[in-house]
């Protein structure tokens, strides 16, 4: 056993003293947790007393959960059975009446039971081998335990240092609680997860030991070691922010205590134990702790002499922090008169000031480009108008995840060549691949021995695809997929999901904001559907009836995941209805695994389109799928020909060679782990110092960790071009560049942890712009646009 993390002494969690006693008179208790180095289990050293706590009102929130919880454990068919025993948590609530509305009657220890649930009550025993021993002993032999617990990596990544109190012994991560199951004899069958808490994680598990992990449970446990559950570094992080949300809070409230403001806190009063308590706030300055249970009125919160109070005091109230950010959208809705006056996260102090730059030959040569290059730019995301106004640098190198630019600027890089670098900039393999090639032509009137070499990488890389193509860029290859698709199926319309872009041809191009020059035709024969809803996907092939030559989608984004069946009925409705299934991999592939999104999801896809980091920033791409469909385009079919591809540059052979590089680097290494870990951290970091500014509603990072986005929000909680253009605005001035966080594997933990310090940094004035509602006075300049807009303005030059 390792100590992680020691908050001191702490009063108990569960003992809410009468209001008339003294606060002096409270016991306080060490606080301290360890992590076992054997299972990962993070537990508590030493509980201390623990009154029974008077019962809480439970919040609509964990109802809802329940519920949902319970239907996909019935989706799963895992309540078949007549009999249900739960292990109740001390903190009230059960899944019993839910249970019972599905058919199955409560049965009680020592008898078992056709399922077993357990929502966040395991914790409350000491014994926690015991504990798993019990559950598992309860269940039936062909039962199910339904097991809830709050995850240690959501404790880790949302610094939720005051999860850990008194009374509970023990928190889970999956790696820890698969640990405990295998020595129960039970495995993981299934595995959920909630926005609960921040992230609360469901496991269905069976009796018997599996040799191996199901997919679920090795991605979620890999996901896990990239935030660092098991890492005894990354928890002792959680004492070290506890002194800063303790302070931060105390500085917050005696603001506004100072300005006259009438402050209070709302809900989970266990929860606000020690995080008042070491805030040093009296009821002088935070006049109550509003909680709806009633057995805890009268009483106040343990170590200070802060009340608990009735809801009815919100009618006092100025300003109310929130305790828990879950009940958020429950306390506004029930109390609407709060609009404007909850606050979830504190702000801390402010961090540094700015640093300015010379941009002087970045400006002059950006004038020049817009003279000789419509928009100023070859590629409309990387226009100036996707940057604040005169801060667009003109680059002249990389090296690794930094940049210079012609005045002399050092950046750290993210965005990485728009999501094509993923060994970082200059890779050496791939450089030398690439420079043994330039001594030896560059394109012939025959195909080389490198094409065949590359290609049979490619297929060994990617082992769902037959055949493959390459090509220099990645419309060239999704242009094809369709032109394959309308060929094979004798239809001319295309099914296209709602994500941002596919092609810059007229199939494409014609449903987007940006359709000019663009026959109707082409617009006509382009339809869309929503990510994750099989049902606007089933509506348009019944609207279109034999029509749909294609469904043409990225498996995933950085921002969504594939919710479970999603692309299975994808698949099923393309088989069903007729026509091909073509997946965009020119973002995934390589950045989700080397064999891309469809090795990841277990989906696989009739044509694929490849591209971005198959070259690690050359040019190259690749059109890869079933043979009976690519021979169409070749001399072995009987069918009508298809002008597949056909591309003078496509063979070139320096990016064939960075190609081969390329997937040499990912069969000696692990660049995707890579990118995770340090995308795992930079989120964590990013949205750990935001949360200690306060604004946590006003600036996120999230998304898959290997293709992370920031967000900014302005003052009313919508996305905001100004206050986006603020923030990059910032982060310019500090020295990181990029419109997203989307990391290479040549990212640092010093690079990482630089750009966390540059969002800390950038934060004050982020926050004194949504304290005056507006940008004006902060931003320098006119806000960026969207690169696919009608007209030139809002950014005309």
């Amino acid at each position: 056993m390792q100590r992680v993390v020691d908050l001191g002494a702490v009063p108990a969690g569960d003992d809410f003293p009468l209001a008339a006693s003294s606060a002096c008179d409270d016991a306080r208790h060490p606080l301290t947790v360890s992590l076992c180095s054997a299972c990962g289990l993070v537990q508590l050293d030493d509980a201390g007393p623990a009154p029974e706590e008077p019962r809480g009102v439970e919040p609509r929130a964990l109802r809802d959960q329940a519920a949902a919880a319970l239907d996909l454990a019935a989706a799963a068919g895992l309540l078949a059975g007549e009999t249900v025993i739960e292990f109740p948590s001390p903190h009230g609530g059960t899944w019993l009446d839910l249970a019972a509305a599905r058919g199955l009657r409560r049965a009680d220890p020592p008898a078992s039971a056709d399922v077993v649930v357990d929502s966040l009550g395991i914790m409350h025993d000491a014994d926690q081998r015991a504990a798993f021993a019990a559950r598992a002993a309860a269940t039936a032999p062909d039962g199910t335990l339904l097991l809830q617990f709050h995850s240690v990596a959501t404790i880790i990544r949302d610094r939720q240092w005051n999860a850990f109190r008194h009374g509970h012994f023990a928190y889970y991560s999956l790696t820890a609680v698969c640990a405990l199951l295998d020595a129960a004899g039970m495995h993981v069958s299934h595995v959920w997860e909630f926005d609960l808490y921040g992230g609360t994680v469901l496991v269905a598990a069976r009796h018997g030991r599996m040799s191996t992990q199901i997919p679920q449970v090795r991605r979620m446990i890999a996901a896990e070691a990239a935030v660092g559950v098991t890492d005894p570094r990354v928890l002792r992080g959680l004492s070290e922010a506890a002194t800063a949300q303790t302070r931060a809070l105390a500085e917050w409230a005696h603001r506004l205590s100072r300005a006259g403001a009438s402050v209070y806190a709302y809900a989970a009063s266990s929860r606000a134990v020690a995080l008042l308590a070491g805030s040093g706030l009296t009821s002088s300055t935070l006049r109550g702790v509003i909680d709806a249970s009633p057995a805890k009125l009268g009483r106040r919160m343990p170590g200070t002499d802060i009340p608990i109070v009735s809801v009815d005091a919100l009618a006092l109230a100025d300003v109310v922090y929130l305790t828990v950010p879950d009940l958020r959208d429950e306390v506004l809705e029930s109390y609407p008169r709060l609009a404007g006056r909850l606050v979830v996260r504190p702000e801390g102090p402010a961090g540094p000031a700015t640093w300015p730059k010379s941009r002087h030959r970045s400006l002059a040569m950006q004038s020049r480009l817009h003279h000789a290059v419509p928009g100023g730019a070859h590629t409309y995301a990387r226009g100036p108008d996707q940057y604040p106004e005169g801060m667009a640098p003109i680059l002249s190198h990389g090296l690794r995840a930094h940049v210079w630019d012609v005045d002399g600027n050092e950046y750290i890089e993210y965005g990485v060549g728009l999501r094509s670098v993923t060994l970082g900039h200059a890779c050496p393999p791939v450089v030398d691949a690439v420079a043994r090639e330039l001594g030896r032509g560059a394109n012939f009137s025959r195909p080389t021995e490198l094409e065949l070499l590359a290609a049979e990488d490619f297929l060994s890389t990617v082992p769902t695809a037959d055949m493959v193509k390459f090509a220099k860029n990645g419309s060239d290859t999704t242009t094809a997929a369709v032109r394959l698709a309308r060929a094979v199926t004798g239809r001319d319309m295309v099914a296209i999901c709602d994500q941002p872009f596919f092609s810059v041809d007229d199939w494409f191009i014609g449903a987007t904001a940006m359709p000019a020059g663009v026959p109707r035709p082409a617009v006509e024969a382009t339809v869309r559907f929503r990510y994750n809803s099989l049902d606007s996907l089933d509506a348009q092939f019944a609207a279109n009836p034999g029509r749909i030559a294609c469904v043409f989608m990225e498996a995933a984004t950085a921002q969504a995941e594939p919710e479970p069946g999603f692309l299975e009925g994808v698949r099923r409705l393309c088989d069903e209805n007729g026509a091909l299934l073509v997946f965009d991999e020119i973002i995934t592939g390589f950045r989700w695994s080397p064999h891309g999104a469809q090795h990841t999801y277990g989906v696989v896809p009739d044509l694929s389109c490849w591209g971005k980091a198959m070259g690690n920033g050359h040019p190259i791409a690749a059109l890869a799928g079933r043979r009976e469909f690519m021979e169409r385009g070749g001399l072995r079919t009987d069918d009508d020909r298809v002008f597949l591809l056909s591309t003078t540059h496509g063979p070139e052979t320096s990016s064939l060679a960075a190609f081969r590089a390329v997937v040499a680097e990912y069969r000696t290494g692990d660049p995707v782990a890579a990118m995770e870990s340090a995308g795992a951290r930079l989120i964590d970091g990013v949205n750990r110092v935001v949360a200690d500014a306060g604004l946590s509603d006003f600036v996120a990072a999230s998304g898959r960790s290997s293709c992370a986005v920031f967000s900014t929000f302005g003052p009313d909680g919508q996305p905001s071009q100004e206050f986006r253009t603020l923030f990059l605005q910032e982060m310019i001035d500090r020295g990181v560049l990029g419109q997203s966080f989307v990391i290479s594997a040549a990212h640092t933990e010093a690079d990482v942890d630089a750009t966390v310090d540059a969002v800390a940094a950038a934060l004050p004035g982020y926050r004194a712009a949504i304290e005056k509602g507006s940008v004006d006075g902060v931003l320098r300049g006119r806000p960026v646009a969207p690169a696919i807009r009608g007209r030139a303005h809002p950014r005309r030059v």
